[in-house]
C-alpha cells in the first residue's frame, strides 16, 4: 500500500485545477501570439479550399496581438507605479536582494520590481493566478548568516503546474497545509555542463502534524521518490520553516479571457481581406458583342494550326490583345470596352467590423479590471475611468500582500528564532492612474479657471490640491503629496497667477508685500525691490537731464520716468506734439524708420 501512495499523490489534483483548466492554452496563445496562434486559430474558408491553397494563405495572412497589447497597458500601468513601492527594515540581504544586489531576489539580478514586475505581474493578468515559491540553497555546515550565498530566492510556478493545495484554518499560523507542484528541470552532459534533456519532477510540501515543520519531498513521472538532484532514493527532508514557503496570487479571473474570440476572428478576417486584396481585387477587361455572331457553333476564322477556314460564317469567339498599346474597335451603337473592378464595399465592411473588434477588445480588458473592484456608477467616462483605477487598485493589493508574505518567509529562512527574525514593512501605492501627460494638464488647467471663478479661500485651497493630485499623484510618494498639501494649507493667498497679482498690486487692490508673497518671494524681498527701483530711477534721470527738462517745461514721462509724472500718459501726448508742425511744408511722416546697415 505504501508504494501506491506516492502515485496517487502525483495524480492527485485540486478541484479548483479544472476549472478554466480547458483554455489555459487559448488565453497564452492570444497573449503571446505569434505563429503558433496562426496555427491554431486559422480557419479553411471551406472544404473546397484545398490544402496548398491554405498554406499559402496561411504564409500571408498577418497576426494580430491586439489582445496582449491591451494586457500590456494594464501592466504597464501598474508597474510605472512600482517605483513609489515602500521597502523599509529588514536585513541587509534582503535590502540588497530587492536593489539587484548579491545576484537579486531569484539569483539573475533581479530586482524586486523586476521580479513582480515582469514575471509575476504578466502572468497574473493573463492567467487569473500565480505562485511564488521563497527558497533557499541547502545550508552547508561552516556557512555563516553572513554568507551571501545563503541568502533564500524566489521563483514563479505558472497556473499549470500548481496541481492541489490543502489551505488550513484562518487561526493557523500557514496558510497551506499540503501543496503540490510541478518542476521543469534541466539534465546537464557531465563533461561540459551544457543541457542535453529537460524532464519534469513534482514538489511536495507539506506541514509535519507531529513536529510542526515543513516536509519536503521530490518524485519522478512515475511516483517514484527522488532527491534534490533527482536520483532515486531520496527521503522527505525536514525544513527549519514552521509555514509552506508558497505564495498563491488569485485575482479570480483572466483579464483576456473575454477577448480571445474577438483576435481570433480579426486573424480570419484579416486572412480573408489580405487573400482578397492579392488574389481577387483586380481590375478584368468587357467588351460588348453581338451574340448572334458569338458561339462555339461558328465556323473560327482560323483553323488551330494557323491555316484559314473557308466557307460558312466565322465565329467571333478569339483571343483579344489588350494593353496601353492595342487598340479595340467596336460596333456602331455598343459601349466602348472598359476595365471594371470589383466592388470595395465587402472590402470596406470587413475592415470597419475588424476596427469594432479592435475596439472592443480594449474595452473588454478594461471592464474586467474594473469587475476586480466594486463599481458605484456607469453613467460617465469619468466614472469608467474611476472604476478601471480602482481595479488596478486591487491587483495592486494582490502584489503587496504577496509581497508581505515573501518577506516574513525571508526573514524565517534567515532566522530561526521569531523574535530575532527582521521582516521588511512593504506599502504599495493606494492610487493607479491611466491618465496621458495631456489629459492631466488639460484637467489641471479646467481646475485652474474654477479657482478664478469660485469663491471662498477653502474651495480655492482644496481645487489647488486637486490640481497638485492630478498632475503629480503618479510621481510623488504619499509623504511627500501631504507635505505639499500642508503648504497649501499654510499659504494666506490662494492666487499666484503673476498677470493677477501685478494688475492688482497696479490697480492699488493689494500690496506690493503682499503681492510679492502670493508669488512666492520672501516676505521681505519687497524692499530690496523697491530700494533698487528708486536706484533705477535715479540713474535714469541723471542720464536724461530730467531736471533740467522739467525746469524747461518738460514732463518726466517722455524721459522714461512716467512714475514721475502725474500724468503717465503725458510723454505719448508731447512726442506727438513734437511731430505735429504746420509750418512744415515737407509731405510725408517725420518717424524715423529702421535703422540701415552701412555698406561695407
Amino acid at each position: 500500500m505504501a508504494s501506491d501512495l506516492p502515485r496517487k499523490l502525483v495524480d492527485s489534483r485540486h478541484p479548483g485545477y479544472y476549472q478554466g483548466m480547458s483554455d489555459w492554452a487559448k488565453w497564452r496563445l492570444t497573449y503571446e501570439g505569434g505563429d503558433n496562434f496562426r496555427d491554431a486559430y486559422l480557419e479553411k474558408f471551406s472544404t473546397r479550399e484545398d490544402p496548398t491553397d491554405f498554406a499559402l494563405r496561411k504564409g500571408m495572412t498577418p497576426i494580430p496581438r491586439f489582445a496582449g497589447t491591451a494586457i500590456d497597458d494594464i501592466r504597464n500601468s501598474i508597474y510605472q507605479r512600482m517605483r513609489d513601492i515602500v521597502r523599509k527594515s529588514g536585513s541587509k540581504s534582503y535590502q540588497n536582494a530587492v536593489n539587484g544586489l548579491d545576484l537579486g531576489v531569484d539569483r539573475r539580478g533581479s530586482t524586486m520590481n523586476a521580479f513582480i514586475g515582469v514575471k509575476v505581474l504578466t502572468e497574473l493578468l493573463v492567467m487569473g493566478k500565480v505562485g511564488i515559491y521563497v527558497d533557499a540553497p541547502v545550508v552547508k555546515p561552516d556557512a555563516t548568516v553572513a554568507d551571501g550565498s545563503q541568502t533564500p530566492y524566489l521563483y514563479c510556478y505558472q497556473v499549470e503546474d500548481i496541481l492541489s493545495w490543502t489551505c488550513r484554518k484562518a487561526d493557523d499560523p500557514s496558510e497551506f497545509q499540503s501543496v503540490l507542484l510541478r518542476d521543469t528541470v534541466m539534465q546537464y552532459d557531465e563533461m561540459y555542463t551544457l543541457p542535453t534533456l529537460q524532464v519534469q519532477r513534482y514538489r511536495h510540501i507539506w506541514l509535519d502534524q507531529n513536529t510542526g515543520h515543513v516536509m519536503l519531498q521530490f518524485y519522478d513521472l512515475d511516483g517514484n521518490m527522488v532527491g534534490a538532484d533527482g536520483l532515486p532514493g531520496g527521503g522527505p527532508v525536514q525544513l527549519e520553516l514552521t509555514r509552506i514557503p508558497f505564495i498563491l496570487l488569485d485575482i479570480g479571473r483572466s483579464l483576456i479571457k473575454d477577448v480571445c474570440q474577438q483576435q481570433i476572428a480579426l486573424l480570419n478576417l484579416g486572412s480573408s481581406d489580405v487573400n482578397y486584396a492579392l488574389r481577387s481585387n483586380f481590375p478584368f477587361y468587357v467588351e460588348q458583342k453581338d451574340g448572334k455572331a458569338v458561339g462555339a457553333h461558328l465556323k473560327h476564322a482560323a483553323t488551330e494550326e494557323g491555316t484559314a477556314s473557308t466557307g460558312g460564317q466565322n465565329s467571333a469567339d478569339t483571343n483579344v490583345k489588350v494593353g496601353a498599346t492595342h487598340g479595340r474597335t467596336y460596333d456602331k451603337g455598343m459601349n466602348q470596352p472598359a476595365f471594371i473592378n470589383p466592388s470595395s464595399e465587402p472590402l470596406n465592411a470587413s475592415l470597419k467590423l475588424q476596427d469594432r473588434l479592435k475596439q472592443d477588445i480594449r474595452e473588454l480588458v478594461s471592464l474586467a479590471v474594473s469587475s476586480l473592484a466594486v463599481r458605484a456608477s456607469a453613467e460617465s467616462k469619468a466614472m469608467d475611468n474611476q472604476g478601471l483605477e480602482s481595479g488596478l487598485s486591487y491587483i495592486g493589493l494582490v502584489l503587496e500582500s504577496a509581497e508581505r508574505l515573501i518577506a516574513s518567509y525571508w526573514a524565517a529562512y534567515e532566522r530561526r528564532t521569531i523574535s530575532a527574525r527582521q521582516v521588511a514593512m512593504v506599502k504599495y501605492p493606494e492610487r493607479y492612474s491611466l491618465k496621458s501627460d495631456a489629459d492631466r494638464i488639460k484637467e489641471a488647467g479646467d481646475l485652474q479657471k474654477l479657482m478664478t471663478a469660485v469663491p471662498g479661500r477653502l474651495v480655492k485651497r482644496e481645487l489647488a490640491k486637486s490640481i497638485v493630485q492630478v498632475l503629480l499623484s503618479g510621481r510623488l510618494t504619499v509623504d511627500e503629496l501631504d507635505a505639499i498639501n500642508q503648504e497649501i494649507d499654510g499659504c494666506n493667498y490662494t492666487n499666484s497667477d503673476p498677470a493677477t497679482i501685478i494688475q492688482a498690486v497696479q490697480a492699488g487692490i493689494c500690496g506690493v508685500k503682499t503681492g510679492g508673497v502670493a508669488m512666492g518671494f520672501d516676505d521681505n524681498e519687497h524692499e530690496a525691490a523697491q530700494e533698487d527701483r528708486i536706484q533705477r530711477l535715479k540713474e535714469i534721470a541723471q542720464t536724461q537731464g530730467v531736471g533740467q527738462q522739467i525746469q524747461g517745461g518738460g514732463d518726466p514721462a517722455a524721459r522714461g520716468l512716467s512714475d514721475l509724472s502725474a500724468d503717465p500718459n503725458a510723454g505719448r501726448a508731447e512726442k506727438a506734439a513734437s511731430r505735429d508742425n504746420p509750418l512744415d511744408t515737407t509731405p510725408g511722416s517725420h518717424v524715423r524708420g529702421k535703422g540701415k546697415l552701412k555698406p561695407e
